[in-house]
């Protein structure tokens, strides 16, 4: 138990240690804050993504179930209310959030929460959104979004850490350097989510097993065993780090000085690990405490496994998922700057002496998570967030090679990477102050009376850019009552999204009535003339993709860092096209919005 006591002191005054020892690290943190954190409030008080709203409602519906019903029983019905049983981020964003509701006490506001239970999922839960005081999602949103802020720069730093653990201090630096300057990384920052705190503890379990590997230190096994439990109850996607906890105890059993049959044999210790990353999986999905087993089984056996067949893209060789991803996460000359990292790693892993065994695990947890997403029908650049570190730490570790092998070299390679890199992740975390969405709301919202409605064609609030203190009218879902008495509002709005219609032959919004639709109403052809418009208009209204299973095309996306996106991540600029039209004129009632 001593060893467990210890652990958190030891953290501690390593921390300390390498902020007093290392003169450049508190630069290194200091350039991630302003990156991470740069208009993290973007799109409040509405939200970044879909996952977003879900997470933080979830953890709402909680308190309001609570507060309405305080037995155990509310608990469990407002646990089980959500979308899907999700796991550990239920536990953080109800602590996040925590301040939120003591100002809502303080004030005479908690009935906002109580009214939030089980809401309708009509809109996105538009009416619980625009029923809700704006102070409370924007307070909420603002925690919530500051917990992931957190979580990425201690995965900037745990980087730092396994880089110095690995191959020493200056590649320590650069690879949390390289990590600070993916933009990927930089827009999951910018967004809440399960994402970056699963990330953080994938990221702890692989420090404390390459320490283990060098110290043979049980404490240190059994605790990676439990971040690796923890970081599976925040993502089911981290699972790789079961692999990795398997190939670091078979690395110790090579190097400790004894026959490897004496030194595999330890059932002791893989017991209690095993054990200990299960309870805390169990644990870390709330389900499991207040519902019983079958809704966890499903979860993590039923959700874990559909998402391999699940389409949410087109289709397309994996190729080019995989380029697509990387080409928009990294920037063309850093995805370079890994592939060659990756093969010079390789090519030399014999000789890299007392750095090979934890060169291997970083190794085995890309190859893992290559792997794994190579069974998927299509996957996001949120997905592929766990193996930036890993790409960070080996272009880190082969720039200080290269450093000591030729400095003359060096220098200019690194300078053009560094400078390349930073500007492409600079350009694209700058664009989140004026993304079109967020101008478009703000246009609304000035020109604007009371009464005025706009209309919106999406399925979910968070594709939209509507004001809190504006009335929607979502034509999808709506009752017959409900359009006559909105049938001529003031604005309409469409999105890059609704354009779609537009563009011949896409995997998703396909329908000539729709595309018909459209075209009478881009040309003001209903009494409705164009006013405002946000973002790049695309070429006569038609969206231009890349093609998919396109080498060509993907190229741009790694050249311009808001470029177009498929499907449920955050919408970057290019998505986020927005226009607004007007009534002009009296009320045609030839118009019917075929949505």
């Amino acid at each position: 138990m001593s060893g467990w006591r210890s652990l958190p002191r030891r953290a501690v005054e390593q921390g300390r240690s390498d902020l007093r020892d290392d003169p450049y690290l508190r630069y290194i943190l200091l350039l991630s804050t302003v990156l991470v954190g740069f208009w993290f409030w973007h799109r409040i008080p509405n939200f970044a993504t879909r996952d977003e709203y879900s997470r933080l409602l979830d953890a709402m519906v909680v308190y309001g179930s609570v507060l309405e019903e305080p037995t155990f029983e509310g608990l469990k019905a407002g646990v089980e209310w959500g979308r899907a049983p999700f796991g550990a981020t239920l536990y953080l964003y109800v602590l996040a959030i925590l301040p939120v509701v003591l100002v809502a006490a303080l004030t005479g506001d908690l009935g906002a929460f109580t009214a939030i239970a089980f809401p309708s999922w009509e809109f996105g839960h538009y009416e619980a959104w625009a029923a809700t005081p704006e102070w409370i999602w924007t307070g909420s949103l603002v925690f919530i979004r500051l917990t992931n802020v957190v979580a990425a720069l201690c995965a900037v730093y745990l980087t730092y850490r396994l880089g110095v653990a690995i191959e020493g201090r200056n590649a320590g630096r650069l690879s949390a350097v390289v990590l600070s300057l993916t933009f990927g990384f930089l827009t999951i920052s910018k967004e809440a989510g399960e994402d970056m705190p699963a990330l953080v503890f994938v990221l702890l379990a692989l420090y404390l097993l390459v320490r283990y590997v060098q110290t043979d230190d049980g404490t240190l096994f059994l605790a990676a065993s439990a971040a690796g439990g923890v970081a599976i109850a925040f993502k089911l996607t981290a699972a790789p780090v079961i692999l990795l906890i398997g190939v670091a105890f078979l690395l110790r059993a090579r190097v400790a000085d004894a026959p490897l049959t004496e030194t595999l044999y330890r059932p002791k210790l893989l017991l209690s690990g095993a054990l200990l990353g299960f309870v805390m999986i169990v644990l870390g999905f709330p389900t499991a405490l207040v519902a019983g087993p079958e809704p966890f089984i499903e979860r993590v056996f039923g959700g874990s496994t559909s998402r391999m067949s699940h389409p949410t893209g087109p289709d397309a060789p994996m190729w080019w998922w995989f380029l697509r991803g990387y080409f928009s996460a990294l920037g063309l000359p850093l995805v370079a700057a890994a592939a060659a990292s990756i093969v010079a790693t390789v090519a030399t892993l014999r000789d890299r002496g007392v750095a090979v065994h934890g060169t291997v695990l970083v190794l085995t947890g890309l190859i893992a998570y290559i792997a794994m997403f190579s069974q998927w029908h299509d996957f996001r650049v949120h997905h592929l967030l766990p193996t930036f570190p890993l790409l960070a730490l080996l272009v880190g570790g082969r720039l200080v090679d290269l450093r000591e092998r030729s400095s003359s070299l060096a220098r200019p390679v690194m300078a053009v990477l560094l400078v390349t890199t930073a500007v492409y992740a600079g350009i694209g975390a700058a664009q989140f102050a004026s993304m079109p969405r967020d101008e478009a709301t703000a246009w609304l919202e000035d020109n604007s009376d009371e009464g005025d409605v706009v209309e919106s064609y999406r399925v979910h609030i968070q594709d939209t850019a509507i004001p809190h203190s504006l009335t929607a009218r979502h034509v999808a879902g709506q009752d017959s009552e409900a359009e006559e008495a909105m049938a001529c509002p003031r604005y309409i709005q469409v999105g890059y999204r609704d354009l779609l219609y537009l563009k011949e032959d896409t995997y998703y919004r396909n329908g000539d009535a729709q595309a018909v639709y459209l075209r009478k109403l881009l040309n003001e052809e209903y009494n409705y003339r164009i006013v405002a418009e946000f973002g790049e208009r695309p070429p006569n209204f038609v969206p231009q993709r890349p093609t998919p299973g396109s080498f060509t095309d993907l190229l741009r996306l790694g050249v311009v860092p808001h470029t177009d996106q498929f499907a449920d991540e955050q919408e970057l600029a290019a998505n986020q096209y927005t226009l607004i039209l007007e009534r002009d004129g009296q009320c045609d009632t030839s118009r019917h919005p075929p949505f």
